[in-house]
């Protein structure tokens, strides 16, 4: 009898912790979903243009997930915040994605005008005309995302209070 009951746990065990480790589509979006926001918190100020329009894409994959999915009440408001975050993140970086494009659009400029061909004062002249506009454009963007960067913490802080005072009314 013993022989069986261990045989018994040796088969049937294997399967039930497979089976506990199955994870449902659900919740499998909810941790792409919170992998990307993580590693847009942390490292989306070091990305470039390229890498940016990867996690846009990753962004549209998942959310195509999202309409897919039946969430439960507690994972449409996970997916809620995590979005929140994610978008948080984006607008936080935003004048860093502006500054690195505006920066390679400078250095293309300039080394594209820069030939022989031109009247290097005058182009110098206009040139640093341009880079002033550019710098006096990203100091008025970033100014603009900050603003909208707290204003995203006060929508976010009060979705968090309307959640709990829903939870409440729930419960």
């Amino acid at each position: 009898m013993k022989k069986s009951a261990l045989l018994i746990l040796i088969v049937v065990m294997p399967g039930l912790l497979s089976l506990s480790s199955c994870k449902s589509r659900e919740e499998k979006t909810i941790d792409r979903l919170e992998n990307l926001s993580e590693r847009v918190e942390e490292n989306g100020d070091k990305f470039d243009v390229e890498e940016w329009n990867g996690i846009m894409k990753e962004l549209e994959d998942i959310s195509d997930d999202i309409d897919d999915c039946n969430f439960t009440s507690n994972q449409r408001k996970e997916v809620g915040r995590l979005q929140t975050r994610f978008y948080k993140s984006v607008l936080k970086n935003s004048p860093k994605i502006f500054s690195g494009a505006l920066s390679t659009i400078g250095s293309g400029l300039k080394e594209g005008l820069m030939d022989d061909d031109f009247d290097e004062n005058g182009l110098k002249e206009q040139f640093d005309e341009m880079e002033d506009a550019f710098k006096d454009a990203l100091e008025s963007f970033e100014d603009g995302m900050n603003d909208l960067n707290d204003e995203m913490d006060n929508i976010s802080d009060e979705l968090n209070d309307l959640g709990e005072e829903l939870d409440d009314l729930v419960d």
